[in-house]
């Protein structure tokens, strides 16, 4: 088969989309300026986000900085503006993602040469190293941007080559859960005195796996595949409250954020020419198997004079939980680098992302999202050192991205509280990163 007819071929794929910080807007200028299409083709530290596998392409320890900007623009409208109620508007538009991300990639020597490499992959909001936001159900809420992207992550990840053309790749990401015995306090209502008062909690430590493969038949034919297990932050707040002759108020705050589905993504990359790389990724993600992201609260008040009262079970509150009724996602993202001399490359990309977030209308959910479509691009250059501190040249990356994220429309029944309304957002950025090979 020529090139020409395997391009054709790879073509007719479709490719991928993400879910957190390193999901939305890509790991690394390259990687977002070609619209995140790394699976097959990534070539740096970003490896160990995008195919831990191909980490052991590595030759020299590769270290990167990378800083990235993306803000909001939404629309989010009441449909009736001379309607008696009021759409509440808090969480109408996402906060900023401002934040640094670090990255090492270290071959290893010995007899090991050629054989294994480690990565690291950081990231570091700008403001805070985790905001847990959980919305009220009541409150439009941008279910992917208004969270997620405020998160410490970490990724760890190794390389194997087991042939020349066949390479493996294992790894973890990294998150916390807020859990522990939370507060509990013992009051005197006659003295009006608090007897006792302790807290406990902490965050504990949450891995998930990711393995990757990489297949390369030709230098200028290349695939890859990369499965990331499924990830979130499980919180859980208890309190407990002794009224001392009275009975015992206790109350539980839960639920989980920051989620992550199971993630498959497939990739091909090909060389039609010699300085001109073209990629594509397909990706599934398990979105079906989302929990809610609204917090579940429980009210428990009971003790032996309410137990007598006939009240111990009468003042318990639940909050109602419903789940979410995601759907599974297959996306697709397509880029391109030309290489205009070793010194400079252009970057040019696009993307497709289906929301998994049904129509709300029904009462009780309020999660905005929509289908997506993201056009991306950039450039990366090098020179040497002009202080000859660095023998290799230093690598800079520019990427900017853009994304539109359709009109919809959640219209409500005349009962509920909240009113019929519209929305549609786009959303923009840039990224800078500096890259060095030791």
């Amino acid at each position: 088969m020529s090139r020409r007819a395997v391009v054709a071929l790879i073509l007719l794929v479709t490719s991928a989309v993400r879910a957190d910080n390193f999901d939305l807007f890509g790991y690394g200028p390259r990687g977002s300026a070609m619209a995140g299409a790394m699976t097959a083709e990534a070539n740096d530290y970003t490896s160990v986000f995008y195919n831990p596998a191909l980490l052991v392409e590595r030759k020299d320890v590769n270290f990167g900085f990378h800083f990235q900007f993306y803000r909001m623009q939404a629309d989010v409208a009441q449909k009736d503006p001379n309607s008696a109620k009021t759409l509440t508007c808090t969480a109408c538009t996402a906060p900023d993602s401002i934040g640094y991300s670090l990255g090492l990639a270290v071959p290893l020597g010995g007899k090991v040469k050629n054989h294994l490499a480690l990565g690291v992959g950081i990231y570091l909001p700008s403001q805070v190293l985790l905001r847990l936001n959980a919305p009220d159900t009541n409150t439009p809420y941008w279910y992917r941007y208004n969270g997620n992207p405020e998160r410490l992550s970490l990724h760890l990840g190794a390389g194997i080559r087991i042939v020349e053309w066949l390479k493996l790749g294992l790894g973890v990401q990294a998150l916390a859960d807020l859990v522990g015995d939370g507060a509990n306090v013992s009051v005197d209502l006659f003295s009006k005195q608090v007897k006792l008062n302790t807290l406990n909690s902490y965050l504990g430590t949450r891995v998930s796996p990711v393995v990757g493969i990489h297949v390369s038949p030709t230098s200028w034919l290349r695939f890859g595949a990369t499965w990331r297990g499924e990830m979130k932050l499980i919180y859980q707040i208890p309190a407990k409250v002794d009224l001392q002759g009275v009975g015992t108020l206790g109350f539980t705050v839960s639920g989980v954020a920051h989620y992550s589905p199971h993630t498959v993504s497939v990739g091909a990359a090909i060389d039609p020419v010699k300085n001109l790389t073209i990629s594509l990724d397909g990706e599934w993600q398990n979105w079906s198997a989302a929990p809610s992201p609204y917090v579940n609260l429980v009210i428990d008040l009971s003790g032996k004079t309410l137990d007598g009262l006939g009240l111990g079970s009468a003042l318990d509150v639940s909050s109602a939980m419903q789940r979410p009724g995601f759907a599974d996602t297959i996306s697709a993202r397509l880029g391109g680098e030309y290489r205009v001399s070793e010194r400079f490359a252009a970057r040019l990309g696009a993307f497709y992302r289906p929301t998994p977030v049904p129509k709300q209308d029904t009462a009780g959910t309020n999660l905005l999202d929509n289908d997506a479509i993201g056009v991306t691009g950039g450039f990366g250059f090098n020179f040497p050192d002009p202080l000859e501190i660095f023998q290799a040249p230093i690598q800079i990356d520019l990427a900017a991205q853009a994304t539109v994220i359709m009109p919809r429309e959640a219209n409500k029944d005349p009962a509920d509280n909240v009113p019929s309304y519209t929305y549609s957002s786009r959303v923009f950025g840039a990224s800078i990163a500096v890259r060095y090979d030791f």
